[in-house]
């Protein structure tokens, strides 16, 4: 493997860790503030809403900087803010930290899937996009459930503080790995416009929106699930998460392997499928300990395969517009985790905690009929047209 796509699915793995972590620790938080989990809630509303508009922005202003010096960067600013929120004196000083600390995710996970094209051949883009996204399935089966632990046993701030020693580290590497002068198109307004045009593109963007919403209606809210109705929390959490990570990994792993002999889009079907499942036998985790790590086991299967099929569906449908393209659909990931975040504090004060997965499975539904929509029209787009019979000389 390209060790320069290790470094770079490394720093995904930070960036992974640094996003998802508040879920592991909701309680933690909550209760130092002396906050609702529903309120505690919304720092993940407040990360993911700075995100979806700050990748597009950064997608227009970081077009014409050295890759190198964009994702270094990026890491840097991701390191410096998980440092401050350790030291956060307020929950509202730490909204505030994590809207800040939202830059470097905005600019580092889309530009680099924007980059890969510069360092990797047509025929392996594909396996190498699922390869670098790996890093945020790694991050949900080790640095959340670790990040859960060092929450329960030495306090939520430790936990901030590592991640941002980690992502200073991973700053300096990709400094290194990276060559000089990697430079993506420029993308201006032109570039926007087409993409905005591009009706199987802009499907494919809302389908992310809207899957992402579905699994953030649930998993924003896990931690308080797993403590009110099943009694889990501390060091069994972890062990949920683990297990939740360890699937996502394996499907992450088994949908990189077969990019490129089957369509993206046939992969994203197969992940919502898996992930509907989860959520419409979720009642069944009534029937024991076993049966709940069974229903954690088959949502993670499908829940991180989706992001980097789709961004590999992106990529085949306009390689040319690659940078506009995954930042505008890296935006609709983090929207519809705020969307999915506050869906989710509506439905647990509303019908209670325990109904979060009904409305987790709808979004997933129609995230569904919208790809399939996307596959059709797609398929639609790509086809070249028939050939003119010429005129009839007789």
């Amino acid at each position: 493997m390209d060790p320069r796509l290790v470094t770079l699915c490394v720093g995904n793995f930070v960036i992974g860790t640094g996003a998802m972590i508040v879920t592991g620790m909701l309680n933690d938080i909550a209760g130092d503030f002396g906050l609702g989990a529903a309120s505690a809630g919304q720092l993940i509303s407040v990360f993911a809403l700075a995100t979806c508009v700050g990748a597009p922005l950064f997608a227009t202003l970081g077009s014409r900087i050295d890759r190198r010096l964009l994702l270094a960067g990026s890491l840097l600013v991701y390191a410096v803010m998980h440092l401050a929120a350790a030291f956060a004196p307020s929950f509202a000083a730490l909204m505030a930290i994590r809207f800040l600390t939202a830059i470097g995710a905005a600019i580092y996970t889309p530009q680099t899937a924007a980059t890969l094209p510069l360092l990797v051949n047509a025929q392996t883009r594909g396996r190498a996009i699922s390869f670098v996204f790996l890093g945020w399935s790694v991050a949900s089966v080790v640095g959340v459930p670790l990040g859960t632990w060092i929450s329960t046993t030495l306090g939520w701030r430790v936990s901030m503080g590592l991640v941002g020693a980690l992502a200073l580290l991973v700053s300096a590497a990709v400094w290194r790995s990276l060559p000089r002068g990697l430079y993506v198109e420029p993308v201006g307004r032109e570039a926007w416009a087409a993409v905005l045009r591009h009706k199987p593109v802009m499907l494919v963007v809302l389908t992310t929106m809207v899957s992402s919403a579905g699994m953030f209606t649930m998993f924003t809210y896990v931690a308080p699930l797993m403590r009110d109705v099943y009694g889990i929390s501390g060091g069994a959490l972890s062990l949920m998460f683990l297990a939740y990570g360890a699937c996502g990994v394996f499907g992450n792993a088994l949908a990189a392997s077969r990019m490129d002999r089957v369509t993206p889009s046939r992969i994203v079907q197969v992940a919502l499928l898996t992930s509907v499942a989860a959520m419409v036998l979720w009642p069944l985790a009534g029937l024991g300990g076993v049966a709940l790590v069974l229903l954690f086991m088959l949502w993670g299967l499908g829940g991180f395969a989706t992001n980097s099929a789709q961004q590999a569906r992106l990529v085949l449908l306009a390689p040319e517009r690659a940078s506009a393209s995954i930042s505008l659909n890296s935006s609709s990931i983090y929207l519809g985790q705020a969307a999915g975040a506050m869906a989710g504090a509506a439905i647990y004060t509303l019908a209670g905690v325990d109904s979060l997965h009904w409305g987790a499975a709808a979004l997933m539904l129609a995230a569904l009929a919208v790809s399939q929509r996307a596959r059709s029209l797609g398929c639609q787009w790509q086809r070249p047209p028939a050939p003119q019979q010429a005129p009839n000389a007789g």
